[in-house]
């Protein structure tokens, strides 16, 4: 027997008895989850190299108050007759969803404070103004939100009203919620400005 050599047709680049081509084998994506290492070093807000040791949620009971002017104005309206999307329902939802702007803001924005210390009889207590646009308007809550103890607060709703060209007192905060973000305004000499955003 002989070997015989394939020829090569020149130029071609291939023999004249070519082989069928391999099937090649299809190289699949490795799936499942990526697991976090617990020991691992990485890049957090404050430092470049840094290990978290836990996480915990913390509990924060929230009572709800309304004020009886509130309460006479949503149900008997005042001098103006009854008033339109002060329910209670839409009131309660706005405290609710406003809690966590109130504590971030207190925390990211000097001079802003919505809670309430033991004040004196004499002195003006602290209120905040929550607000939202609604069908009937821009509704406007005013609440005084007071620390009973650790991680219990209670929110007096004062009074409520939809109106747009609410005026904010002087020196005064308003949040005006806007889907899951909002602004933070505050009354300066009866001029409102925006101070932050979240």
């Amino acid at each position: 027997m002989h070997n015989r050599e394939e020829k090569e047709e020149p130029g071609s680049g291939h023999s004249t008895n070519q082989r069928p081509k391999r099937k090649r084998i299809p190289v699949q994506k490795p799936s499942g989850t990526i697991i976090d290492d617990p020991l691992e070093f990485k890049q957090n807000k404050c430092s470049v190299k840094a290990k978290k040791i836990f996480t915990e949620k913390e509990n924060i009971t929230i009572e709800l108050w309304f004020d009886k002017h509130y309460h006479d104005r949503n149900q008997h309206g005042d001098d103006l007759g009854k008033r339109d999307g002060i329910d209670n329902d839409s009131v309660t939802n706005l405290v609710k969803r406003s809690f966590r702007h109130m504590v971030l803001y207190s925390t990211l924005v000097k001079g802003f404070a919505f809670l309430n210390r033991n004040h004196q009889p004499h002195e003006r207590p602290l209120r905040i103004v929550l607000q939202e646009e609604t069908d009937y308007g821009l509704l406007n809550v005013v609440i005084e939100v007071h620390f009973l103890d650790l991680c219990l607060f209670e929110i007096t709703v004062k009074t409520a009203m939809c109106k747009d060209d609410y005026q904010l007192s002087d020196n005064q905060f308003a949040i005006q919620l806007d889907g899951e973000g909002s602004i933070l305004k505050k009354c300066d000499l009866k001029r409102v400005t925006e101070i932050c955003s979240i």
